[in-house]
């Protein structure tokens, strides 16, 4: 056994690494919104924080995406031709699975510049499209009360 430890020296060095560890995790980055890059937005910042740049056409870029799903969701129920099976149920369940992918793609672009509500309309979206996903395979799947097929006799 080696003799006795000097606690005050061993808890000074803790303290130390902790204060250490404080210093190089800042915590969440901070985040700067602004129409045109400048100096005097990121002035109150440290060196080396990461930037938000948000400009006019991204938002209206984020919104017309918005616009196309919340278009495809809503005018897919109306599908003028028949999709109880064969190609054209094929093709139907195509543009529900391009509404449910610019679900996802508003969300992608509305979570890299932090629009909250166009997040909440893309998660909509694609809810809406898997819906009517669901809507189709699950009378073929068995899950329904009604029973329909894939391949039209």
């Amino acid at each position: 056994m080696t003799g006795p430890r000097d606690w005050d020296k061993e808890m000074a060095e803790i303290d130390r690494l902790m204060a250490a560890d404080k210093q190089a995790a800042p915590g969440p980055a901070p985040v700067v919104r602004r129409d045109a890059p400048g100096p005097a937005a990121t002035a109150a910042l440290p060196p080396g924080a990461p930037v938000v740049v948000t400009r006019r056409r991204h938002t209206v870029g984020v919104w017309l995406r918005a616009l196309l799903g919340v278009a495809g969701a809503v005018a897919l129920p109306f599908w003028p031709y028949s999709r109880s099976c064969g190609p054209l149920l094929g093709l139907y369940l195509l543009g529900a699975g391009a509404v449910a992918a610019a679900g996802i793609w508003t969300m992608r672009g509305s979570w890299t510049h932090r629009r909250g509500v166009a997040h909440s309309v893309g998660v909509l979206i694609f809810l809406a499209g898997l819906g009517l996903m669901a809507l189709e395979i699950l009378e073929r799947s068995g899950f329904a009360a009604v029973h329909r097929t894939w391949i039209c006799p």
